[in-house]
This record gives C-alpha cells, structure tokens and sequence, in this order.
C-alpha cells in the first residue's frame, strides 16, 4: 500500500509541474513567483489617450504625482471623473471623463486649503477628497468642491506625524492608508483624522520598508505595499502580517527599479516601475503577466512615471509626471 500511495504521489507531482497553472502557488517570502508560461489570453496594456502638458493653465500640469479615477457617480462626481495632484503647481484638478477641466483648488503654502507639495489623493464614498501634502507634513480633506475641511498631521516620528508621506489610499470600510515614506512605515486613520495603527518600519526582511511610495488596497483589505528602495512589492494582510513579497532590483520583466506606484483590481496587480520608465502586471498572487512602455516622451511612452489608478471598467490611467501629462491605457489580451 505504501508503495502504491508513494508512486501515486510521484505521478500527481509530475501531472501537476506539467499543468502549473491548475496547481496551488507556493514559493518563500521575499522570493519573486515564477514568471507565467506565454499562452493566449495573457493580459497586456494598449496606449488610449492622454491628458494635459506642462503648464500651469487649466487643464495642464507640472510634474504631476498621483491620480485618482472616481469608481463612483451622482451628481457631485461623474463616474470615470479624475483627481489629479498637479504637484508642482500646488493645487488639485479634477477632470471629467473626457479629459475636459472641471476645477481646481489649492494654492502654494501653509494655511488650511494649500499645499506645498501634494504627492497623493483618493476620495471616499461619502465624497470627501484627501490629499497628501507632502511638504507640509500633513493630510488634508476636502468636500467635492475643493473646500477645506480639516487637516491633521506633523513632521516627526511619533505616531500619527509623518515625514515625505507620499501615496494614500482607503479600504471599503472607509479607512485611508498613508505611505509615511520617511518613517519607512504605513499608517492608518479613520476619516476624520484619527490614527487606527501603524504597519511596518525600516528594513530589508518581511513587513519591513525601505521608503515605501505606495499602498493600494483589495476588496478583502489585503494591502499591496510599494517598498521603493527595497525595489519589491509586498503583500500584507489587513492587520499588518506579511503574506508574500515580489520583485528585486533589475531590468528583467518581474524586476523592479524604484516602483513608486501600485494599484489593484479583482484581478491583478499593477506596478509603475518607476525607474524602469514601465508599468508591470502581475496575478494577485504575485505571479509576472506582462511588461509595457519605455523611455520617451510620445504618446504611450512613459517619463518617470508614479500614481497609478485602476477605473471601474478595468481602464489604467498614470500620472507620467516628467511628460506633465496622465494616461491612459486599457487591458486587452493576447
């Protein structure tokens, strides 16, 4: 019998390393998963259109760091309208889905409704815009017309300041999550400004970062945290546990340069590989799908490219900051 249950194991083993794709991944923390075997139907990304160029006009940008795509709409925000953190002219414009301006808001400075710096932004269900404000050490929230609401934060390491907070996001039960890129750490608050935790701190092994850019966050409030300097992605679960990591400095496809940008779906994971001047696809499990873009300034190329966010209909859209410009792709498969 135990010859019989060892030869069958022998041949289930070998069934499966020649079907990997039906098979349960497992692989070590902080160790990239295999890349994904070519066959039809991979996911890749297909220029749509751009937005913008260096300016300080409506509707232009300077050195933009972040985006946001409203997943939501009624009569305040369009569905599909975008957010966007012109960073270097110091303010917020919001787009509609055509690309049309609609508004902007903010001004360089130090008082409540300006900024010196902004690197991120997302708004919630209940309308309310947040910007990272990056200079100035702090958060700040709107309502959907650009009126100031409330700020919290400071420069230091105590819990609740922050130092070069860069990218934010929020899970669906309203919570928002804030790269305190400085601090080498993600901490989270409740709407109104109240810290609820703080995850992570510097280094090179598993839960820990090394300037973390980005955070995105799953509909099961996994977080997909982009350790910049650690050149990897790490997956952690809602309490802060790691769960595995990918990636590792290099060129390679499922290589990174400084990823600064990481944003999620039902379906994959995506990666602006900032230094790479790339977007990368992977599983939710980790697993490399496909590569797109290079160094350039046409449309489609990508200069030093950071935020990234994911719409309703599965469309990318990307804050190519050195171009002074976002766009757009969509997913297709081939």
């Amino acid at each position: 019998m135990r010859i019989k249950t060892y030869g069958l194991a022998l041949a289930l083993f070998f069934l499966c390393s020649l079907f990997t794709a039906h098979c349960p991944l497992s692989y070590a923390m902080g160790v990239a998963p295999p890349i994904a075997s070519p066959e039809a139907g991979l996911p890749s990304l297909e220029y749509v259109k751009d937005y913008g160029f260096a300016g300080s006009g409506n509707g232009q940008f300077y050195f933009p760091q972040d985006v946001y795509v409203s997943v939501i709409g009624d009569i305040s925000t369009g569905l599909g309208n975008l957010f966007v953190a012109d960073t270097g002219n110091n303010r917020i414009q919001r787009l509609d889905e055509s690309g049309s301006f609609s508004y902007q808001f903010g001004q360089f400075g130090m008082g409540a409704g300006q900024f010196n710096t902004p690197t991120g932004i997302t708004v919630d269900f209940n309308l309310y815009i947040y910007v990272v404000d990056q200079e100035n050490s702090r958060i700040q929230k709107f309502d959907i017309r650009g009126n100031s609401l409330k700020q919290w934060g400071s420069f230091g390491r105590e819990n609740g300041q922050l130092i070069d907070p860069r990218g934010i996001t929020l899970d669906n039960l309203g919570t928002l999550y804030v790269a305190d890129s400085g601090n080498d750490r993600i901490q989270k608050f409740d709407g109104d400004g109240n810290l609820l935790g703080s995850i992570g701190g510097f280094g090179f092994g598993d839960g820990f970062f090394d300037h973390p850019q980005d955070v995105a966050v799953d509909k099961e409030r996994n977080l997909y945290v982009a350790d910049t300097n650690n050149h990897r992605i790490q997956k952690l679960d809602e309490y802060g546990q790691p769960l595995f990591s990918f990636g590792g400095i290099g060129s390679d496809p499922g290589k990174f340069n400084k990823p600064q940008g990481v944003a999620v779906d039902d379906k994959y994971i995506y990666v602006t590989d900032t230094g790479n001047n790339r977007l990368q696809i992977f599983t939710k499990k980790g697993v490399f799908l496909s590569v797109y873009g290079q160094k350039g300034y046409k449309s489609g190329d990508l200069n030093n490219p950071i935020g990234i966010s994911v719409g309703k209909s599965g469309e990318i859209y990307v804050a190519d900051a050195n171009n002074h410009r976002i766009q757009k792709f969509k997913v297709t498969y081939k």
